[in-house]
């Protein structure tokens, strides 16, 4: 019997996530709803990718027997509350990355989720794609031998007026947030101190770029950036004492990792529609774990626990403070 999806938001994210479910087997995987406030756009998005119930109203959405798990993919400040919402109503939950805000809303949402015993997963998509699992394996087997350096980066340019608008987190949420999972990922769950932190804000009170220096334990070094006023590699490069592992732009969602040197390309599904984001088709991976997931009868993924989406969101709120961001409550 297939899982039924219900999408809520017709954001770009939104979009590539259906384009990228419609690879996979309609025995598997079957939209059956979408919901946004705006009824024209629930409507079209609806018409776009064959989803027999659109609603404008979110609560609909919860209260669909229809609809066994719900994708949330609204604009960041409003997933928590989203989330909230379907997981009062007992419906399993995908929230897209970065889960929520602030610490004490990921974890309101994890308790919420154990108390109704239902399944709960931020949407870090990066971990389940085939580029990441080939570093994974790569570090393990002692390929680069003990990995000690990471340097990353995430800058896309946008006009300023736009910049001024982000008020859902700025750029360490919104961009950086990739190269911190990626941080804990081969070197936590270890808190790292953080070393060194620069960062402009915009008149709102939120960055718009940042230089972050994490420092762990053995000499364990990650340096990133985040920036939306100028285009940055877009790579993230793993250096170990017998060599590095590269994964090219945009890192998070690569199809393409160099090994001391070797290249390894990736092969990845071809879509009947083009996706607003670079090889965001890779999003399939986390739809089969959430898939999985389920029928196995599992509330949290191994592979994104809330465990991880909590020591996450704890660091990534400490660097935002010392960013001399606010942090909405």
């Amino acid at each position: 019997m297939a899982t039924r999806w219900g999408i809520i938001g017709t954001s770009n994210i939104s979009h590539d996530f259906a384009v990228a479910m419609g690879t996979l087997p309609r025995t598997e995987h079957l939209i059956t709803s979408v919901a946004s406030k705006d009824k024209v756009r629930s409507r079209e998005f609806a018409e776009q990718f064959d989803i027999p119930n659109s609603y404008d109203s979110y609560s609909l959405m919860a209260n669909d027997t229809e609809v066994d798990v719900v994708y949330v993919g609204t604009l960041n400040e409003h997933h928590y509350s989203v989330s909230r919402l379907m997981l009062e109503h007992g419906k399993n939950v995908l929230c897209e990355e970065p889960f929520c805000q602030n610490t004490k809303q990921v974890q309101q949402l994890v308790e919420l989720a154990r108390s109704k015993n239902v399944f709960l997963m931020e949407a870090m998509w990066m971990f389940f794609t085939p580029a990441f699992t080939i570093l994974g394996e790569e570090i393990n087997k002692g390929t680069i031998g003990e990995p000690l350096q990471i340097i990353s980066s995430f800058g896309t340019p946008m006009s300023e007026s736009l910049i001024q608008q982000r008020n859902s987190g700025g750029s360490i949420l919104e961009l950086a947030v990739f190269s911190v999972y990626m941080s804990q990922f081969l070197f936590g769950p270890e808190k790292p101190q953080i070393y060194g932190t620069y960062g402009q804000l915009t008149e709102s009170g939120f960055d718009k770029d940042a230089s972050i220096i994490l420092k762990y334990s053995n000499g364990k070094i990650s340096t990133f950036l985040s920036h939306f006023k100028v285009n940055l590699p877009n790579e993230a490069t793993v250096f170990g004492t017998k060599g590095n592992i590269k994964l090219h732009d945009p890192f998070w969602s690569a199809t393409k990792i160099t090994v001391n040197g070797t290249d390894i390309n990736i092969d990845v599904p071809n879509t009947k529609k083009a996706t607003r984001y670079g090889n965001s088709v890779q999003l399939i991976y986390e739809i089969q774990e959430v898939r999985n997931c389920l029928l196995k009868g599992l509330n949290e993924s191994s592979i994104v626990p809330w465990s991880l989406s909590i020591e996450n969101a704890i660091l990534v709120e400490d660097i935002r403070k010392k960013l001399g961001v606010t942090i909405c409550e």
